[in-house]
């Protein structure tokens, strides 16, 4: 019984980004040999959902005045009798209004324009400015719309792994446990071994090695080789090569595999894992005879961009500078003491270069097009805290001594602060949510008497800045609205909460059926007033404040069978609403306010499963 509890509480809780340690834990299967021994064994999960989305869009653009409203019907009038007369291919291009001012100078005796100079009357000599006007607010208009769509839709999670990954591991170790491997490979649901087989539309500018790579050949997070020696001072160290996610010092809390509303965070929000694609790894832990123990040290450097990705199939041999390459260094430190805290800090290295394989080659574009480099973004800082006592002196919920007879009400706290490193500050208005101020979250997770209640929840918040396109690409265009000018970016606040908690439906008898309940919300809002280019005008806006609301809840019963396996099915609401409002002006004069709503709501049904083998 209690190591079928640990299992349902371990696999329950950390099985969304635990596949890498799984498999270090369970070896299901093994081979002795007399070089050592080979553990495999097999992991899939897919979830399907169906049900219905129904969204709403409105846009309104209302004159802030008489004066403005007059300016819109001269400007309409006019614009019509010039289209006929020249061919005029649009209204809102570029220097319109200048050149309809010209023309209906020179055309008074039109019998259209002369009736319009007449109801101008004094005004005749402000026609220019009332042409502006006209033209600015004619153009918002034209973005006013009221829409509203309804269906049923299908859809398979989890997202990351287009719906379905199957992945089966491989690990070797000698007799002594000094020297082994680690391989595993996932048949991702559209992962073929030649990427252009399976998306051969795609740009080359847009692979991702980091995302696309591992499909090409449907490798996971496993394919290193390490070893350990004993080092002075009773430390051990560890080296690796090649593919890798090391999880000593990672957050513990992160998704519940699916079984949760959306926008849950990960492991990674609170302290990020070492994870290089192509790299060297070096580790030292203290043991548990030494002065040091509790002690443990890493770092690694990754090699992926050695890949050229202006390439598609990745056969360039350009290589990647020593100096670039030492800025995708990673370095932790952490200390534990035992049944009270771990403590750890880390530098996770990064830049928006063109030989970075995070992004595809296309992102960022615009800000190295802008003049930003390899020296304007160096990564971050990261620090965190675990807080142990309700643990029963386990490190965290991936370590197997967690005794839950000891501690039938396990309780983990984690805590995690990030700081990025700016070159220079202006690049953060390319991307608020990768180059912030300042993001925290905090976690917690645990069970309530021997796993009759599991439950798990974050809280997190961060800062940043922006130009807000991102934000109102209100017409699904790929830019928005609303392009804040270099010095007017708006800040933006993210925060929000999400939890889950499932209930042994049986406590006294099998305790293999769970009722679950997750709920998550956040929220991002922009406050800002600057100047932003629209139609080839510079114009102004005053108290825009924009608001996005995310809301999600799931019901649904978890059948385990086999120890690590499950099945849930569920009825979950997603439900989401946009607002954005301001007061746009030109010239010191205010001209219209602008507003923007839209809602989203998805009520669906998801079936999934989970398996090991």
């Amino acid at each position: 019984m209690k190591k079928f509890l640990f299992t349902i509480a371990t696999v329950a809780l950390i099985t969304g980004g635990g596949y890498a340690d799984t498999h270090e834990t369970l070896k299901a299967h093994s081979l002795e040999t007399s070089i050592g021994t080979i553990s495999f064994g097999a992991w899939g999960r897919s979830t399907f959902e169906m049900g219905r989305q129904n969204t709403t869009s409105k846009i309104t653009v209302d004159t802030v005045n008489a004066d403005i409203e007059k300016a819109v019907t001269v400007y309409t009038t006019l614009a019509g009798e010039y289209a006929k007369s020249t061919n005029a291919k649009s209204v809102t291009d570029d220097g319109y209004a200048e050149a309809l001012g010209t023309w209906v100078a020179s055309n008074t005796s039109n019998a259209t324009v002369a009736a319009v100079m007449t109801q101008l009357g004094s005004q005749a000599t402000q026609l220019q400015s009332i042409m502006a006007a006209g033209a600015i607010v004619s153009t918002l208009k034209s973005y006013e719309s009221n829409e509203t769509k309804s269906g049923g839709y299908a859809h398979l999670d989890p997202d990351w792994s287009y719906g379905s990954r199957i992945g089966f591991w491989i690990i070797g170790r000698t007799p002594d446990e000094k020297f082994g491997f680690d391989f595993n490979l996932d048949a991702d649901a559209r992962a073929l071994f030649v990427h252009k087989l399976y998306d051969s539309n795609e740009d080359s500018d847009k692979v991702n090695y980091n995302e696309d790579g591992k499909y090409a050949v449907a490798i996971g997070d496993q394919a290193k080789m390490w070893g350990l020696f004993d080092l002075p001072a009773g430390l051990e160290g560890k080296v690796a090569f090649g593919k890798m996610r090391e999880q000593t010092l990672r957050g513990s809390i992160g998704d519940f595999g699916q079984r949760e509303s959306s926008d849950v965070k990960s492991e990674d929000d609170i302290f990020s894992e070492f994870w290089p694609t192509t790299g060297l790894y070096v580790s030292a832990t203290g043991t548990e005879d030494s002065v040091l123990n509790g002690f443990h040290a890493a770092a690694s450097v990754d090699l992926s961009g050695t890949f050229d990705n202006s390439s598609a199939d990745g056969d360039s041999t350009e290589n990647m500078s020593f100096y670039e390459a030492m800025r995708t260094a990673q370095a932790g430190v952490g200390y534990t003491i035992p049944g009270i805290a771990q403590i750890k800090a880390q530098y996770w290295g990064d830049s928006i270069s063109e030989k970075n394989y995070r992004y595809a080659l296309s992102e960022y574009s615009a800000a190295r097009d802008a003049g930003f480099g390899l020296n304007d973004y160096y990564g971050r800082m990261e620090f965190g805290v675990d807080i142990l006592p309700f643990m029963g002196g386990a490190t965290s919920f991936l370590d197997p001594n967690l005794d839950l007879e000891a501690t039938p009400n396990a309780n983990l706290i984690e805590i995690g602060f990030k700081v990025p490193l700016m070159g220079d500050n202006d690049l953060r208005a390319y991307d608020p949510e990768k180059f912030y101020n300042w993001y925290s979250c905090i976690g917690t997770m645990g069970v309530i008497q021997k796993g009759f209640i599991l439950y798990k929840g974050h809280i997190w918040g961060g800062q940043g800045e922006s130009n807000l396109e991102k934000y109102t690409d209100i017409t699904n265009s790929g830019s928005g609205l609303i392009t804040m000018s270099k010095g007017d970016e708006a800040n933006i606040i993210m925060a929000g909460v999400d939890a889950l908690a499932e209930i042994c439906a049986n406590p006294f008898g099998k305790q293999d059926v769970f009722i679950g309940l997750s709920a998550n919300y956040n929220i991002t809002m922009a406050d800002a007033d600057g100047n932003f280019s629209f139609s080839g005008n510079t114009l102004s806006v005053d108290d825009l404040k924009l608001r996005q609301h995310n809301i999600g809840a799931e019901v649904y019963v978890k059948k385990t069978f086999a120890a690590n396996n499950y099945m849930f099915v569920g009825v979950a609401d997603r439900f989401s609403v946009q607002t954005m409002e301001g007061t746009v002006g030109a010239g010191g004069t205010q001209l219209a306010d602008l507003s923007y709503k839209a809602t989203s709501n998805q009520v669906f049904m998801p079936i999934g499963v989970e398996l090991f083998f």
